[in-house]
């Protein structure tokens, strides 16, 4: 979009200002298409590097941010969340923080620390693990996410991610032989699938290994509950079956009835803010 001459305090009125920084339009010129104020700011951020930095590597930095501000703010969340996955698994990779990883990124029902719970739904170790959890929050998150919005995306997703983390912890003591360290985004990429199936409940997917199948959510989903659930009784050891069925039933669970505590969560805050 371009830009209107400014007529007041609006939006509009400061991308026009920003954008209007000789620098940006030295960069860009002053009628480069932006999406929002966010978008306009981090472009003058990159056009006030410093002169050392090419000219064309700042026209390719801004190239991907104009990118990546094209994406919805919901998918913006996903791919965010993915990037902080990547981001851990590299730190993986790297031997010398083997041992912090170890202690602060695995969810350990014996170590004492709480969280862990969270800090382990980002955690990969293996990159099938990582690329398997990667495409299925990217598939199914960009929808649930831009239907909830940014913020309620996010905090459904941590909240799952802990949740399933908790119900692995709190019944490990159930079965001694199966406490093991655990890590992974596979429960709270479960209640992401769970919130899809609520909100989207005759959508078409293609399981992985049979791409070329469709098949409805409403059927495939709660099959892989009942393979979790059959998992977490017989004690199988393949998966971290316990957190994935929490982790679905939590988001079956929250479309249901925990949206309705979310709304009533924004009305008081907007409330306050009202007030002071």
């Amino acid at each position: 979009m371009f830009w209107a001459a400014p007529d007041g305090g609006s939006e509009s009125d400061r991308v026009w200002k920003i954008m209007g920084d000789p620098r940006v339009q030295h960069l860009v010129g002053m009628y480069h298409n932006v999406h929002s104020e966010e978008h306009a700011r981090m472009i003058r951020r990159i056009a006030r590097l410093p002169e050392w930095v090419p000219h064309e590597v700042k026209r390719t930095v801004v190239a991907l941010t104009d990118r990546w501000y094209k994406l919805s703010r919901g998918s913006r969340c996903v791919y965010t969340i993915a990037g902080l996955n990547v981001l851990v698994f590299g730190m993986w990779q790297m031997p010398r923080l083997v041992p912090f990883m170890a202690r602060r990124f695995l969810h350990d029902p014996r170590s004492g620390l709480s969280y862990t719970m969270l800090t382990s739904t980002f955690s990969h170790k293996d990159l099938w693990h990582l690329l398997f959890n990667s495409i299925a929050l990217v598939s199914f998150g960009t929808s649930v996410a831009n239907t909830m919005g940014a913020e309620h995306f996010t905090a459904f997703y941590l909240s799952a991610g802990v949740l399933s983390s908790l119900a692995s912890h709190v019944l490990a003591p159930l079965r001694p032989a199966l406490i093991l360290p655990s890590l992974g985004a596979s429960g709270a990429v479960y209640g992401v699938v769970g919130a899809m199936m609520m909100l989207f409940p005759h959508a078409q997917i293609a399981i992985i290994f049979l791409p070329f199948i469709p098949m409805s959510i409403s059927h495939v989903f709660p099959a892989l509950l009942a393979y979790d659930f059959a998992g977490a009784v017989l004690g199988w050891r393949t998966f971290g079956h316990v957190a994935h069925l929490a982790g679905g039933l939590y988001g079956l669970a929250y479309l249901e009835w925990g949206t309705e505590y979310w709304n009533r969560l924004v009305r008081f805050i907007d409330r306050h803010r009202r007030k002071n």
